[in-house]
């Protein structure tokens, strides 16, 4: 395999990487957990006991 094939290689290699690359970049969304109000407690003992 001579110079310019190799280059060849390892620039298809890269190009092809790239939406792999950046899709491990990107930080996962986590839901945030909210506190749920005082309501909402109630509701869900309701349900909870029927």
């Amino acid at each position: 395999m001579n110079k310019a094939e190799t280059e060849q290689l390892v620039k298809g290699l890269l190009k092809h990487s790239e939406p792999y690359r950046a899709e491990k970049l990107i930080a996962p969304e986590k839901p945030t957990a909210r506190r749920k109000t005082q309501r909402d407690r109630e509701l869900m003992e309701c349900f909870r006991n029927r």
